[in-house]
């Protein structure tokens, strides 16, 4: 019973990650959802009371390995520069593996207007920046990066290029893999910001 309903609302969540990366966010009601996962409405009512409770699990699925993949970061051994190599590396393959989930971030203004998800996204979208800018504070202190941009300007670089690679896949002009362009991205920033110290190597 348990594994049943874990597995029908896990299949719910990701009906409607679907719906909103397909159509939008205005698309996503009982009744699509119910369409497309094959399940009856009645159903549905026994997982969410309406569309903005299922939109609260769906924003918290998507930030859920945000923790887990700090810590790895945190833990992993080599220069300042490397971890941000692999923190950026992590996102990129993982949403480059789930596109649809990867669609969300071009939904976020959508998202801080629903009273219901505002809050989740703030701290999530705020958790993931500040993580990284620290991540280039700590390369900064270290003498591994030059100084001449602040730590919260070079994440600006990181997120604008993210989100731009984002809605170039889903305008189709995506010529390379998108993880393999954002990283190829990141390695050239590093590149060019690295101490003659670090020499920019990875």
């Amino acid at each position: 019973m348990t594994e049943s309903f874990i597995s029908t609302k896990d299949r719910i969540i990701s009906t409607a990650i679907e719906i909103i990366s397909d159509s939008g966010l205005s698309s996503l009601t009982t009744k699509t959802i119910s369409a497309k996962a094959n399940l009856s409405e009645p159903l549905l009512y026994r997982f969410y009371g309406d569309v903005n409770e299922l939109l609260v699990d769906v924003v918290e699925y998507y930030f859920r390995f945000d923790k887990g993949i700090q810590k790895t970061i945190q833990s992993k051994e080599g220069s300042h520069l490397e971890k941000i190599r692999a923190y950026v590396e992590n996102y990129a393959i993982y949403y480059e593996n789930y596109y649809s989930l990867s669609t969300l971030m071009l939904q976020y203004e959508e998202l801080l207007h629903n009273p219901a998800t505002r809050e989740l996204i703030v701290e999530g979208a705020t958790g993931r920046r500040t993580y990284l800018t620290q991540l280039f504070r700590d390369a900064m202190d270290a003498g591994e990066i030059k100084p001449e941009l602040l730590p919260e300007n070079l994440t600006d670089c990181v997120y604008g290029y993210i989100h731009a690679a984002s809605l170039k896949r889903r305008f189709g002009k995506q010529k390379r893999a998108f993880g393999k362009e954002i990283c190829l991205f990141v390695d050239h920033m590093i590149r060019l910001i690295s101490t003659e110290k670090n020499g920019g190597a990875l």
